[in-house]
């Protein structure tokens, strides 16, 4: 393979990889690990398939419609994509953006500069420093890619590998059994909490137009590309989630279980590598943080400019996006996570169907398939989310037989409560649109 093609394929592989590994990222494995103990193997390949392979997957579906973030909702509805794209900015704006901020300083900043943390003041003053960080980065999209690439991101590995080292050559000590139940099933749904498989959805369009401006534009190279930069961006992410899920693993008989997330981390590496552990560790999150915010808020505002027919300029986008980021993260991260599980148990149902769709779409055999497939898992997700917002405390709906109906459902209890529904509608989206002598697909925009 040329040279140029593999510095270009390490490259955006490594930009995939900062931008999946956000601040979520970061602080639930080793909150997976102490729940799972000696179990922290079974709890590792839950979280790999939906927290790394569905994510990876995202970018490969997009790829196979044609690398655009609109052609792979087309085949649902013409005006799916909007709406998908509103759930997801909501999703994006009013929790993985200001979580982001928030952790970036309470972990990353304070972790550094444990001073700074007792002030409010030091807390808004680096908050808006983020922030102002993130629109300078923005600004340019053309070059957001390659700046996450080339000069943010090989800090950023080099400090989570060293964690990960530290946390096998120096264990706190054995994992033990914690007698928790299902630990696959609970790191798969904590995986959900990462938000990448709706990420990789709508982003993956950006990466896809990096490799098409270096001058791949044949579908061939282009798919190689690709695939080889997942990959690369697969393996990074396996090495980090393995090591952070294994050092909470070896915490489990010290650390208790519903430990707070950042103080369970900062524990955990303080045992493991002391002070200087800390400071490697909240440079890491601050960088995390900040990739994936830059690279949420030049896709956002870019896919706000394009829907909007460019009405509303992609500048100001950046600037709006960064400014309700730092108003909602002034309130603190504690504050915005409680209400995010509900709104990714809404979205992921749908996200992950459409993944699979986009990656087997040569053996799709109409757009009923899709429809059908849709349709169900977005009533799975309806229902998860109403049930979150009851377990939560937040909602008081009485379900009655819709719950025992759910609880029939196979697989519901492993976190796949989506699938045989879906499954279902496939099929009979796909009758129905043959039965009335439908075309295979609409037609998809050109590469």
């Amino acid at each position: 393979m040329d040279r140029k093609i593999i510095i270009n394929i390490f490259i955006i592989g490594f930009a995939m990889f900062a931008i999946f590994f956000g601040a979520g990222n970061i602080v639930f494995p080793p909150d997976i690990g102490i729940m799972s103990g000696n179990k922290w193997f079974q709890a590792s390949l839950g979280l790999s398939l939906s927290a790394i392979i569905l994510p990876a997957a995202t970018i490969i579906a997009v790829d196979n419609m044609g690398g655009r973030f609109k052609n792979i909702c087309l085949p649902v509805a013409p005006w799916f994509a909007g709406v998908y794209m509103i759930f997801f900015a909501i999703f994006i704006l009013t929790c993985a953006i200001p979580r982001q901020g928030g952790v970036s300083v309470e972990t990353g900043v304070f972790g550094v500069v444990p001073s700074l943390g007792e002030s409010y003041v030091s807390f808004i003053t680096a908050l808006f420093i983020y922030f102002f960080i993130v629109a300078c980065l923005t600004i340019n999209p053309s070059s957001i890619v390659d700046i996450i690439g080339k000069v943010l991101t090989p800090f950023l590995i080099a400090t989570l590998f060293f964690i990960v080292i530290e946390s096998f050559l120096n264990p706190i000590a054995q994992p033990v059994d914690t007698g928790m139940e299902g630990v696959f099933t609970y790191a798969f749904l904590q995986g959900y909490q990462t938000g990448d498989v709706a990420v990789g959805i709508v982003i993956a369009e950006t990466f896809i137009n990096s490799i098409k401006e270096k001058g791949y534009r044949g579908i061939g190279v282009r798919k190689k590309i690709t695939l080889s930069a997942s990959f690369i961006a697969s393996v990074g992410l396996f090495i980090v989630y393995g090591g952070l899920l294994y050092l909470g693993a070896t915490g489990s008989s010290v650390f208790e279980a519903g430990t707070d997330h950042t103080a369970l981390l900062s524990g955990l590496v303080n045992t493991v590598a002391g002070r200087a552990g800390n400071i490697a560790v909240g440079i890491g999150v601050f960088i995390a943080c900040l990739t994936t915010t830059a690279g949420l808020v030049s896709t956002i505002a870019a896919l706000t400019f394009e829907l909007t027919g460019g009405k509303i300029k992609y500048r100001f986008c950046v600037l709006s996006f960064c400014v309700l980021g730092f108003a909602i993260g002034s309130a603190g991260v504690s504050k915005i996570i409680t209400y995010t599980y509900p709104i990714f148990a809404l979205i992921y149902p749908t996200s992950i169907v459409i993944t699979l769709l986009g990656c087997f779409k040569r053996f799709i055999p109409n757009h009923g398939a899709w429809k059908g497939a849709v349709i169900m898992s977005a009533v799975i997700g309806i229902y998860e989310m109403f049930d979150a917002l009851n377990k939560s405390g937040v909602t008081r709906f009485d379900f009655g037989i819709i719950e025992n109906i759910y609880n029939m459902i196979p697989f519901w209890d492993y976190g796949f409560a989506w699938a045989v529904p879906s499954a279902i509608g496939f099929i009979i989206g796909a009758a129905v649109v043959k039965f009335l002598g439908g075309k295979p697909y609409p037609m998809l925009e050109e590469e």
